[in-house]
């Protein structure tokens, strides 16, 4: 503590505080933390899509193992079901990647309403509900997956695949 003798009285001042962390600094080390998690995310909706591809053909060689080693429908709803795991798994990580765009835009804003000589430079985020999540560009892998599978199950409904229902060896 620091002593100050006024009018004949001692006064104490507190000692000077150490200078903090500035609000740009905090929005900073937030707006790291947000990036890389955002980073993490889009990681691993590609991750994902990698592993999709790998899980899908052992999951139809293993349904078709228990079904005694013949192509069924089973094989076909097994490939449906690991495609929609997946489309679902992605669409999650999509929409929390698109949660933290805008939870930066909004420290980014915070950040330019500081600034005197004005900063327009934000980049124009929206937010994204969980329809657009699941119905967006990225995931049309996961529909042509679908499409491959579905064309392959009409073509064992067709007899053109395997022993169909139509009956054709």
């Amino acid at each position: 503590m620091i002593s100050i003798v006024r009018a004949g009285r001692e006064v104490r001042a507190a000692e000077a505080k150490p200078e903090g962390p500035t609000a740009d600094a905090l929005d900073k080390e937030q707006l790291d933390q947000l990036h890389a998690a955002t980073l993490k995310a889009a990681d691993s909706c590609f991750e994902l899509k990698k592993l999709c591809a790998t899980v899908l053909v052992p999951a139809g060689v293993l349904v078709a193992t228990f079904s005694e080693r013949k192509l069924t429908p089973a094989v076909f709803v097994a490939g449906f079901m690991v495609i929609a795991a997946f489309w679902v798994a992605d669409a999650f990580s999509f929409y929390y990647q698109r949660r933290l765009r805008v939870l930066m835009k909004d420290i980014w804003n915070r950040r330019a309403a500081r600034c005197a000589e004005g900063y327009d430079h934000v980049q124009k985020v929206t937010g994204v509900s969980w329809f657009r999540a699941v119905f967006n560009s990225s995931m049309i892998y996961y529909l042509i997956l679908a499409v491959m599978v579905g064309a392959a199950l009409a073509a064992y409904a067709f007899g053109l695949l395997g022993t169909g229902p139509a009956g054709h060896p």
